[in-house]
């Protein structure tokens, strides 16, 4: 059925099933989604069955570059279609453009693993993943030119673009795609009436987002950052890094036009994301529902710096209903916490955490009430600088007395009612043997779908998928670093946001009480890794 049929006919209210199939392998060098070199799914599907998929290692890079399984379902998806496409949505080229070291790939990358998140079959086209494939040696300024003077070098530049674009028109038409992203410089007017002309003619609207900056020490970040993390880099010396991307800058610079200074752009929709989010102008603003979420997104995101912690809560197996104060046990937890991350921050040269680290004598005192502006601050309270910590925990009284050593050492310490643990609902307190007696039936469909599935007055995943978006936004627009000491459920669910994992691998993750996982912020991926929580 085509598109336009299954938005006249009503199809979208079939049930989201798990894919059973490992993902389909990844391209290194640069992306193209419709590859006749796929794995057969169907014969995959098959031949293996259905069984559960693991994935208790919680460290590696994030899968927001990976393609999509046919059979992907999104953590905070609401329901699906024959297509694989929102309804109401239609298909959208999301076109970036500005200078290097304006925070055009942080952008591209956050913004996917967003509206992945939310269910929209979406993608980054990253021209610089074209080029590196493309490019025998080391990457010559000219090939970053609009229009380059050598022959060779134009044609190469026109070959790399027209290879990207295909694979992106190939990506809607081929596998369904939603939402594309391209990643490039896009410095002239003529180049982008062209992008939209061509995009437009396949019935795919296109947004432009032109991403500005005139905060120097935005910029010298940004140098910083590409110059030790961008592909473009690899096995470089940072100091030789950072000359050529900032030799790269110059370079372009003179060619670069702004949008909307030629009349002929006048008809092209597009945003000026100005100084990461400092300010934002719509121009040819009539937008749908999904762009409009995309410009929601834009006034939540800032670049990110510093990383997230994740700490399970001290008794994990409690059941949901009991609230006990911390233990002598729990209390020694609390205590090897605070001191193996403030540890690990002060190595990895946090100038607050020396701070932190002084010593005292005096035993915290527990504050049994805390004051609405505690646990609810005014938004662009937290989060302001960089080089700051705040700590997110549950209304359980385990996780608050958990906290305690963070507050004597002046940590901000935020209490979130999203973060409480998955409600069990009548299984509550039951191992899986003594459900599968009692409730076979419903035992059964557990297993077939561990992340959708809800027992009689119970939660899902999903529903803490739907419950914890507020916390993911106002993550967005925070920098430094985060701890969120929560139940294990709900640290599984904030991980597969931030590392971009499809529904099914998500209850299988594992998070031990012996390590903190720390997910480090990078224009490009995200990454996971373990620091094994000190003893005494």
């Amino acid at each position: 059925m085509t598109d336009e049929g299954e938005i006249f006919n009503g199809f979208g209210s079939s049930p989201l099933e798990r894919n059973p199939s490992q993902s389909g392998k990844r391209t290194k060098k640069r992306w193209s989604f419709h590859n006749n070199n796929k794995p057969n799914l169907v014969d995959l599907l098959s031949s293996k069955g259905r069984g559960q998929r693991r994935m208790s290692d919680v460290t590696g890079v994030d899968g927001v570059h990976k393609e999509i399984d046919p059979y992907h379902i999104s953590p905070a998806q609401l329901y699906s279609t024959e297509s694989g496409r929102l309804f109401h949505a239609g298909k959208i080229c999301i076109a970036l453009a500005g200078l290097p070291g304006r925070g055009k790939t942080h952008l591209s990358v956050s913004l996917t693993r967003y509206l992945r998140w939310l269910g929209v079959k979406t993608h980054s086209f990253h021209l610089g993943d074209y080029r590196r494939a493309s490019a025998v040696s080391d990457l010559h300024h000219e090939l970053f030119m609009p229009e380059p003077e050598e022959r060779e070098a134009n044609e190469m530049r026109n070959r790399i673009v027209d290879e990207c674009v295909n694979d992106m028109l190939n990506f809607f038409e081929k596998d369904k795609g939603q939402v594309a992203i391209y990643d490039a410089v896009n410095a002239l007017p003529e180049d982008r009436l062209k992008l939209s002309q061509k995009f437009s003619s396949a019935n795919i609207q296109v947004l432009f987002i032109e991403s500005s900056v005139t905060d120097d020490s935005i910029i010298m970040r940004n140098m910083e950052s590409a110059a030790r993390s961008s592909p473009d880099y690899v096995n470089w010396d940072y100091e030789k890094a950072y000359k050529d991307y900032s030799d790269r800058i110059k370079f372009l610079t003179p060619y670069y036009q702004e949008m909307g200074t030629k009349d002929a752009e006048n008809s092209l929709s597009y945003i000026k994301f100005i100084n990461f989010g400092d300010r934002i102008e719509l121009h040819n603003s009539n937008y749908g529902y999904l762009i409009n979420k995309v410009v929601f997104f834009l006034m939540n995101s800032r670049i990110k710096s510093g990383s997230v912690f994740f700490a399970r809560c001290y008794k994990n197996s409690l059941e949901y209903t009991q609230d006990p104060p911390l233990d002598d046990e729990g209390d020694k937890y609390a205590r090897n916490l605070t001191k193996t991350l403030l540890n690990h921050l002060a190595k990895e040269g946090k100038a607050y955490a020396k701070h932190l680290n002084q010593t005292s004598t005096e035993r915290p005192k527990v504050q049994r009430e805390y004051s609405v502006e505690e646990r609810h601050p005014a938004a662009g309270v937290d989060g302001v600088d960089e080089n700051s910590l705040v700590v997110w925990t549950s209304v359980k009284k385990r996780t608050m007395e958990t906290t305690k050593y963070f507050t004597e050492k002046g940590v901000n310490i935020r209490h979130r009612i999203q973060l409480s643990q998955k409600n069990p609902g009548v299984v509550g307190g039951m191992n899986e043997a003594e459900i599968e007696k009692k409730f076979p039936s419903e035992y059964a469909s557990f297993k077939q779908d561990p992340y959708h599935h809800r027992f009689s007055r119970a939660e899902s995943y999903h529903d803490l998928a739907i419950k914890i978006e507020p916390l993911i936004l106002e993550m967005e627009r925070m920098s430094g670093d985060i701890l969120i000491i929560a139940d294990d459920t709900v640290l599984k669910v904030f991980y597969g946001y931030l590392m971009s994992c499809s529904c099914y691998d998500i209850p299988s993750l594992n998070f031990s009480t012996d390590e903190i996982i720390e997910i480090r912020f990078n224009a490009y991926s995200n990454s996971a890794r373990v620091i094994p929580i000190e003893s005494n």
